[in-house]
């Protein structure tokens, strides 16, 4: 065979060889695609569902350990101290009343949060005891280690209902009226206050529809030295609330939520004014004895029998000191507004009228203001019922309300 031949032969074999490959190729790009990657995404899935921590689900075995803790010490109300258990101390409604002081919020139950993706580590739950206050949930709280079996009170009223003795020793306990004045009375560089800045922040909001209601304070203590507080309103048939975080120990506050920081920006941005005055001259509150705080012939007519328990019920009012300075700012409108209610008062055309209600032991106090000349304009007027055997003021206008919850917990 001779060269020439040779070569023409192995030409051909690459040739043929290149066609093969090229045929090859071709049919590998362009046939129909196949499932497997859609098999290794659902073998990658199953793979993380088998990697989901066994602690995952365990909430129920986390209220069990709540439920079996034996309270360490005597309730302080009407039930068996020994073998008593937490599961059965939350559940008695005089000691949700009297002991926790939990007046506003209903039974709502158990609940376990897994923390285990926290700082903590899997075996950790968050365990609570609920109680809806209108849109706030509020109650006992304990942290749970599966693990070591170990369960920690978080805030006070786990304290409390833990070992009751000791819990209702704690700086903690008990303080939503001092934390709520404490909020009420923060002091804005204007001199107003934050409860003053509420009010402007609902007089701003324009007229209310007939679904709308001031519901008021919440307050729960959340951890060591911090509370958490709600002030809650109902607009349009839904639930809003304001939430700040306050330090008790610190007397430090710090707005949370859009609500929240827009009152606290009302306040900043407030104009200082000097603020109306509607505490009667003849009353000083800040006498010690009560029976003195009655001043020149007020005394004398206060202690006569007809007009005893209407100046009582008028002095319940004049009394709770932040409830009159918030209605003082939020009739604090504009730069007169304080030398019109003088006058105003000075003319009779605003003052105080106590009056006898048609039940017994209620009596009606109302604060007129008239600031117009008008003979044909009524006075506006703002009220409250007070029930003086438990020293009770329940507001009767939307005013009035505002002004009273701005400063007072829900339930009070």
């Amino acid at each position: 065979m001779d060269t020439r031949l040779l070569l023409q032969i192995v030409l051909g074999a690459i040739v043929a060889l290149i066609v093969i490959l090229g045929a090859i190729m071709i049919f590998t790009l362009t046939r129909d695609a196949e499932t497997v990657i859609v098999q290794e995404i659902a073998d990658d899935s199953r793979e993380e569902s088998e990697r989901r921590s066994p602690w995952a689900d365990q909430g129920d075995a986390a209220i069990a350990l709540v439920n079996r803790i034996s309270v360490k010490s005597d309730a302080g109300i009407d039930v068996d101290g020994e073998n008593l258990t937490v599961s059965e101390l939350i559940e008695n409604e005089k000691f949700i009343q009297e002991k926790l002081k939990i007046t506003s919020g209903e039974p709502i139950g158990w609940s376990g949060q897994w923390w285990g993706e926290t700082k903590y580590g899997p075996s950790f739950y968050l365990v609570r005891y609920g109680f809806a206050d209108e849109a706030i949930t509020i109650g006992p709280t304990w942290l749970v280690d599966l693990r070591t079996q170990k369960v920690v009170p978080v805030n006070v009223l786990a304290g409390v209902t833990t070992d009751p003795e000791k819990g209702t020793e704690s700086d903690y306990y008990d303080q939503n009226h001092q934390v709520i004045s404490a909020i009420s009375n923060h002091r804005f560089s204007s001199r107003i206050n934050l409860s003053g800045a509420l009010l402007r922040y609902f007089q701003g909001e324009g007229s209310k529809g007939e679904d709308d209601q001031v519901l008021g304070w919440t307050v729960e203590h959340d951890r060591n030295e911090l509370f958490q507080a709600y002030f809650q309103w109902r607009e349009d048939g839904e639930n809003a609330y304001a939430h700040f975080e306050f330090d008790f120990n610190q007397r430090a506050l710090r707005p949370v939520n859009l609500q929240a920081n827009e009152i606290m920006r009302i306040g900043e941005d407030a104009d200082p004014l000097d603020r109306v005055s509607i505490m009667p001259a003849t009353y000083d509150p800040n006498v010690r004895r009560a029976a003195n705080r009655w001043q020149g012939p007020a005394r004398r007519q206060c202690r006569q029998a007809a007009h005893r328990e209407s100046c009582q019920a008028l002095a319940t009012v004049l009394d709770d000191g932040e409830l009159i300075e918030t209605l003082e700012w939020m009739l604090t409108t504009h730069g007169e507004a304080a030398q019109e209610f003088e006058a105003c008062q000075e003319a009779r055309h605003c003052g105080w009228r106590p009056a006898a209600g048609e039940e017994e032991g209620v009596f009606r106090v109302r604060f007129l203001y008239k600031l117009s000349d008008d003979e044909d304009v009524e006075p506006e007027e703002l009220a409250w019922d007070v029930h003086l055997k438990d020293e009770r003021i329940v507001p009767v206008d939307s005013l009035s309300e505002l002004a009273y919850r701005a400063v007072h917990p829900r339930g009070s």
